[in-house]
């Protein structure tokens, strides 16, 4: 089929068929046209601006247009619709399938390349906020500002959820705090599933289905070519809103240029605590590298940082994401997802970001195609857009642009230098980066010479030598700061305790190898992907006893949508080794030698 034949067929598509019907039928034209593998259509792509249709948990939809039908079955993990010149991927949950991961990397990867929109924008559903992270009566995907009064009914019952009051959410935020009814934005995919499927006993498979989506995805979100598929390379910049927490391979999705950290943004590593490590997305490159992208404070505790997120479960808050440049800028609110859709569906597409006229090729001369005289232009208005809803960026500017950090006050950091404080305004205080203070950043420099210890061993035995001075400096005048160090050690020597020892020391070989200065994001992700292969096929491994055991990874959430009770998952501890003095290196040799 021809590109003219599929857009005249395209043209003549009755407005009176069914959202389902037309997406079934474009699906059928672009496999016709683009040989698209059959994966891509596990994520749907509205080809008008009817609300998808999505199951709540008994099966049936509340959706308020008839023509929808009352059963729906099957929901994807994720899907995308237009909005104006940009698209919208709505991460709907938590974890995808393999062929929706496939399926993902192929739709981010065309669209990447796709000329005639200026941007892709990712994130959970703002209403995973309103309902208690609870989508099961959540039956559209529309633009967020679209949900604002411009929809059908939003009461109970309705396709946005039960949403709880704000008294209600005052009362819980003040009883069980700010990590309270935050969503998981992604993990990238449900391990016990890919237990259930025995997938984990045929490498083959695991491979081909699993590990080189992930691969694919991680490269496509970061806007990387690849030559096996041959791809086109990506123009427009790729924007990540992870409202709530993302582990593991979810952070393939916040590879690409921009990532908006919200006030509930956190980012945790659980795999250690199912016997397995680091998915193959680059998080071994990565975190030995923190702040050195722009350049920040943190690059210089970059190695401690690495170990402390990725072997102790520390959970990397909003703020501790961009002092590592693990997020690129800080918007506070997420409701600022607003202004962003409707900015970026107003602005030109990337091929309309032109200010020069193309150059005249005059007769009988070869024309220069490859040179864009308007390249300095292209995806500038995205940035800047970006840029003015954001509080501060990772490099230390705000929202106006301004790197006024040596031009403030040594004090207090709010004010210019010379301008008098007297009178300035409250509104026009300069809320700048040298304020925000990065816990994680500031436990990797308290601890950095017991994280960099050579061995696993030798980390958790200098953490247990600082907690043990807690006994020492409790109850005395002026050592309060001594007993905080001692129990944060106490917490990260238990937290190490709980994971899987092989994983562990798994991991920090990994990280040892990633920060070698000839290492590449593609060397680390393949040294990843077969360790990964390793540990979830080893026979009575430490994944099979964790999938078998039926326990969980910790996490908590809440039981129900205004219940003031937490339930926390039970963790696995019946682990092949007791403790990490036990795994030898020759053990480790196996899992991650010639990977």
């Amino acid at each position: 089929m021809s590109m003219e034949a599929y857009r005249k067929a395209a043209s003549r598509l009755s407005p009176k068929l069914s959202p389902s019907a037309l997406a079934q039928l474009g699906n059928s034209m672009e496999q016709s046209l683009t040989d698209a593998p059959s994966s891509v259509y596990s994520i749907p792509e509205s080809v008008r601006h009817d609300a998808f249709v999505l199951a709540n948990k008994s099966g049936k939809t509340s959706h308020p247009f008839e023509e929808a039908g009352s059963e729906i079955k099957n929901n994807p993990g994720a899907a995308i619709r237009s909005i104006g010149n940009s698209r919208r991927v709505f991460l709907l949950n938590s974890s995808l399938s393999p062929v929706e991961l496939d399926g993902l990397s192929h739709r981010i990867r065309a669209l990447a390349s796709n000329d005639a929109i200026n941007s892709i924008l990712v994130a959970n559903p703002l209403e995973d906020v309103g309902s208690n992270c609870d989508m099961s009566e959540n039956t559209t995907c529309l633009p967020s500002f679209m949900e604002e009064g411009e929809a059908p009914s939003r009461g109970v019952g309705g396709p946005w959820g039960d949403h709880l009051s704000d008294s209600m959410k005052t009362l819980l935020h003040e009883n069980y705090g700010e990590g309270l009814a935050v969503p998981i934005v992604s993990s990238g995919y449900d391990a016990r599933n890919i237990y259930d499927a025995g997938m984990h006993t045929r490498l083959d498979q695991l491979e081909r289905e699993l590990m080189a989506p992930l691969i694919s995805l991680s490269k496509a979100v970061r806007g990387s070519y690849d030559e096996t598929i041959n791809s086109s390379p990506s123009k427009v910049p790729l924007i990540s809103i992870p409202n709530g927490l993302t582990a593991d391979s979810g952070y393939s999705l916040l590879l690409g240029s921009y990532v908006l950290a919200t006030h509930s943004t956190s980012l945790k590593i659980l795999n250690p605590l199912r016997g397995l490590a680091f998915d193959p997305v680059g998080l071994s490159y990565l975190l030995p590298r923190l702040g050195w992208e722009f350049d920040q404070t943190s690059k210089e505790y970059s190695k401690a940082c690495g170990v402390l997120l990725a072997l102790t479960g520390y959970e990397a808050n909003a703020e501790d994401m961009v002092a590592t440049g693990l997020a690129t800028h800080y918007i506070g609110s997420p409701y600022k997802l607003n202004i962003l859709e409707r900015g970026l569906s107003e602005l030109n597409s990337f091929a309309g970001q032109a200010l020069r006229p193309k150059p005249k090729s005059l007769y009988g001369r070869e024309q220069n195609d490859e040179y864009d005289v308007n390249e300095d232009f292209r995806n500038v208005a995205v940035g800047n857009l970006i840029q003015h809803i954001s509080e501060y960026d990772a490099a230390g500017a705000d929202e106006y642009g301004c790197y006024l950090r040596d031009d403030l006050d040594e004090e207090t950091g709010l004010y210019l230098k010379d301008k008098d404080p007297s009178i300035t305004l409250a509104e026009d205080r300069i809320q700048m980066y040298g304020e925000v203070v990065s816990e994680f950043v500031s436990w990797g420099a308290t601890f950095q010479d017991a994280l960099l210890e050579p061995t696993v061993e030798g980390i958790i035995a200098r953490l247990e030598e600082i907690a043990a001075t807690k006994a020492g400096f409790e109850g005395k005048s002026g050592c309060e700061e001594d007993v905080m160090v001692a129990e944060q050690a106490e917490t990260l020597v238990s937290n190490m305790k709980q994971r899987s020892p092989l994983a562990l020391r798994t991991m920090h070989r990994l990280l040892q190898q990633g920060a070698e200065s000839d290492e590449t994001l593609e060397s680390c992700m393949e040294r990843e992907k077969t360790s990964q292969m390793r540990l979830f096929s080893k026979e009575d491994g430490d994944f099979v006893r964790w999938a078998e055991s039926g326990k969980g990874v910790g996490l908590v959430g809440m039981k129900g949508i205004a219940s003031t009770m937490k339930e926390k998952e039970e963790t696995f501890s019946n682990w092949n080794h007791a403790s990490v003095k036990e795994v030898t290196d020759d053990e480790v040799d196996e899992i991650v030698s010639d990977a």
